[in-house]
């Protein structure tokens, strides 16, 4: 390869880092009110028991706190009842809620994804959050302070489980529940 070429191939894998990291910024930007954040065919949503948002693939989380709180609000609406909630239809929409201890997760499919799709899809999500910070860790946490804002032990984390996500959509090993191939 000559010295151009290395160039040419070098000042492409820049641009396609810079487009890449532009668009990661667009999606953070994105609010629920957006044109670009609801045409979006799905969304994973993780908010803590008091309302506060946690984690969210496109947004930033801090502007979708009113759509979290209002999840919040369904969710403990329905869990004094001896059935919680575990999806909903909504139009074209299917809503699927997941809950382990002090976390509320939730998937938004437009695709008509099945519900124990969506609902292993919340599983994955959650034992990612787990294995960055303990179970135990997230339930003294909580304990001793119910709105305290995960966001702060997760920073910088965000992008592992953005890359999960994104492999949720593609990668038809989690839908098949088989192994993923080394080669």
């Amino acid at each position: 390869m000559d010295g151009n070429a290395a160039s040419n191939l070098m000042q492409a894998g820049a641009d396609s880092v810079d487009i890449d990291d532009a668009s990661i910024q667009a999606e953070k930007l994105e609010d629920f009110c957006s044109p670009e954040w609801q045409l979006r065919s799905r969304h994973f949503l993780v908010l803590s028991s008091a309302g506060k948002p946690i984690y969210t693939r496109y947004g930033n989380e801090s502007q979708l706190s009113t759509l979290m709180s209002a999840v919040q609000a369904i969710i403990s609406s329905f869990s004094d009842m001896s059935d919680p909630v575990r999806s909903m239809n909504v139009g074209p929409h299917t809503i699927v809620f997941f809950t382990s201890g002090p976390l509320y997760l939730l998937a938004v499919s437009d695709r008509n994804d099945p519900e124990e799709l969506l609902r292993n899809e919340l599983q994955l999500v959650h034992s990612q959050i787990v294995s960055i910070l303990t179970s135990a860790q997230l339930t003294k946490i909580f304990e001793q302070r119910s709105n305290f804002d995960l966001r702060q032990l997760l920073g910088g984390t965000e992008g592992i489980i953005d890359q999960l996500v994104d492999r949720l959509d593609t990668d038809l090993s989690f839908a098949l529940g088989s192994l993923d191939t080394l080669w």
